[in-house]
């Protein structure tokens, strides 16, 4: 993977730097010019709102204006299952059956990374799963170009399928789905980073959640 490093400025030629943490990204095409990048990025800020992260940082999700507009329903993840077979397959599938052969991918990101690269990502299980791999550390997601659903995947600790409930339902294995499913995400993160750690989340989706 090639790593950019450049300051952005307002040179429209500037090629937006990528937001990868890890690198298995590989040679993932770019999603067009740096401004065609900077406008679909642009794009896919308008379903997000910026928060306070428990660690006192802030972060990005879904807002809760977009959800509501769209009439969206929510499910959280693990997001160490993002890049198994099990559960990239049905999202690739979904995807495919919705008539998207790529999806877009990036960073969001607050601060440096604001301006991020916008990747092409083919939809098949291998490149879905490297683009998840890759900016496991951070804020990211990935969604289509006409944003009729969206992957938020926060830090490494979960993701947050969103969109129409028969996309999500066709995107995630059956257990995956629902109240129990949910329970068990949050009781990782909560071994992890202690009890209460995404109180604030689930407060934020709940009026969307799948079967809560």
């Amino acid at each position: 993977m090639s790593k950019v490093n450049i300051s952005m400025t307002n040179d429209p030629s500037a090629e937006p730097r990528p937001g990868c943490f890890m690198e298995p990204l590989g040679p993932m095409p770019r999603a067009g010019t740096p401004e065609q990048q900077i406008a679909l990025q642009n794009g896919a800020w308008t379903m997000l709102e910026l928060y306070e992260t428990p660690a006192g940082r802030q972060g990005t999700r879904l807002s809760n204006a977009w959800l509501g507009q769209k009439a969206w329903r929510v499910q959280i993840v693990g997001h160490y299952h993002m890049w198994e077979e099990k559960w990239v397959a049905p999202l690739v599938a979904a995807t495919r059956r919705r008539g998207h052969d790529f999806l877009l991918g990036t960073t969001v990101q607050p601060g440096f990374l604001r301006v991020s690269a916008v990747w092409r990502v083919s939809a098949d299980p291998d490149p879905t799963s490297r683009f998840f791999e890759a900016h496991y550390a951070g804020f990211h997601m990935l969604f289509p170009e006409d944003l009729s659903f969206a992957i938020h995947a926060n830090e490494g600790d979960y993701a947050v399928y969103a969109g129409p409930e028969d996309f999500i339902r066709a995107a995630l294995p059956p257990e995956a789905i629902g109240a129990a499913a949910t329970a068990d995400v949050v009781e990782g993160i909560e071994e992890e980073h202690g009890e209460g750690a995404i109180d604030g989340i689930l407060a934020h989706y709940a009026p969307f959640m799948l079967d809560r």
